[in-house]
């Protein structure tokens, strides 16, 4: 346990760098585990500090976890090190290049042991060579600002000024889907704040997928509306009514460059020469609706898009097989 008092006349010299701070990006995990700790603090505690952790190179806070703590009299707080420690040892052991980048607080005000946590977390991340990041992040409004820290008059009476820093959320693009599933039905940490309206991307009302094909169902809508509002976009430039963009047509070529193009297959002619003129027109009829089904791209595309899915189910049939028979012999070695 590491206690920190309140200085009265001198105290310990903060130890965050001088050196300013670009910006922060955090990773939508971090707020989400910040917000379930908070969710599950003490009865007696009115917010949760924990600690962030992120790649050594870049100042992106990837993990979060919240650390112990108690108020005591006298302008003291104590801290849990040896949680704080042990929890870091086992993120490392997961990621070896994550560092300790700073810290939270379920708060969005500073107080007077603001400093003193601050100080603490500065000597943790003193090796990456940056200045400890402070996230106070609102449970209530969601509203999350990061801070980093200076010290006062050289640092002689452990006070720090507390500085805004730029912040975004970063958001993978293939996470964006999930993400966005998650949120549309998104309330506040009660059920007294009701759930934000969803704008539907069609006339139909936006229902959340239950089932992988409804996610799939739901994406393709999206990618439907989106298609149709750049067809729209498209129509309204070519048409006089609207300015072109060079560099909304660059990204448009390129992204149609990049779809690859389905071929028609051959098609197999029938030997029915010898056969009755009866059965060469019946030939004839078929080889004729045969050829047009091959030459039509959006028959072939259903075609190897059902194919792809039906391997795709294959797979995650099999996957659920093995899970299962993994659990039945977990259980039964148990027995034995």
């Amino acid at each position: 346990m590491l206690s920190l008092a309140l200085p009265s006349t001198g105290g310990n010299p903060a130890a965050t760098s001088a050196r300013s701070q670009g910006g922060v990006q955090l990773h939508p995990v971090v707020l989400a585990s910040i917000l379930d700790s908070h969710l599950r603090r003490p009865a007696d505690h009115d917010r949760v500090l924990g600690t962030l952790l992120g790649p050594r190179s870049s100042a992106q806070v990837t993990e979060a976890f919240s650390v112990p703590y108690a108020v005591r009299a006298k302008g003291q707080v104590t801290i849990d090190v040896e949680h704080h420690r042990a929890m870091v040892d086992l993120h490392l052991k997961q990621n070896p290049k994550l560092v300790v980048l700073g810290w939270f607080a379920t708060h969005p005000q500073l107080n007077s042991f603001s400093a003193l946590i601050h100080n603490f977390y500065a000597a943790e991340a003193l090796p990456t060579g940056a200045p400890a990041v402070h996230l106070a992040l609102d449970p209530e409004s969601l509203h999350f600002e990061t801070y980093t820290a200076q010290p006062l008059l050289g640092g002689s009476d452990g006070g720090l000024a507390f500085t805004p820093v730029p912040h975004s959320v970063l958001v993978a693009p293939h996470e964006r889907p999930s993400l966005d599933l998650l949120s549309s039905r998104l309330s506040s940490l009660s059920n007294l704040v009701p759930a934000p309206p969803v704008e539907p991307t069609t006339g139909e009302d936006l229902q959340v997928p239950t089932t992988p094909l409804e996610a799939l169902y739901a994406l393709l809508r999206q990618v439907t509306a989106m298609l149709d509002q750049v067809l729209d976009y498209v129509k309204q430039v070519a048409s006089g009514q609207r300015e072109g963009d060079d560099k909304v047509a660059r990204a448009l070529l390129e992204t149609v460059g990049s779809v690859p193009q389905v071929t028609p297959a051959p098609v197999e002619k029938e030997a029915g020469e010898e056969e009755s003129s009866s059965r060469a027109a019946e030939g004839e009829s078929s080889s004729a609706t045969a050829a047009g089904a091959a030459a039509n791209p959006i028959a072939d595309f259903e075609e190897e898009f059902n194919a792809h899915l039906a391997d795709v189910l294959m797979v995650s049939y099999l996957a659920n097989v093995i899970k299962t028979q993994a659990e039945l012999s977990s259980r039964l070695n148990l027995l034995v």
